[in-house]
């Protein structure tokens, strides 16, 4: 069963703006609402990207409009 719409746009909001500050909460967060899907749904998938982009956050990384893990702070790639 897909998530409800109000606690994916919870977790959107805060995997949008997660920091190196907040990233390790973000993280459990997103784990705790995949947890309760099954790797079938489609949500499952998209909270898998979720997480992964948080990941790059917490390592310094920013996530770009392009999505790009790589792109750096000063926008040097």
């Amino acid at each position: 069963m897909p998530l409800d719409r109000e606690v994916k746009s919870k977790l959107r909001d805060r995997v949008s703006l997660a920091n190196k500050s907040n990233a390790d909460e973000v993280i459990a967060e997103v784990e705790a609402a995949r947890a309760t899907l099954d790797p079938d749904d489609k949500d499952y998938a998209r909270l898998t990207g979720w997480i992964e982009d948080v990941q790059h956050v917490a390592g310094g990384k920013v996530i770009g409009r392009t999505g790009d893990p790589g792109a750096q702070a000063d926008g040097m790639a």
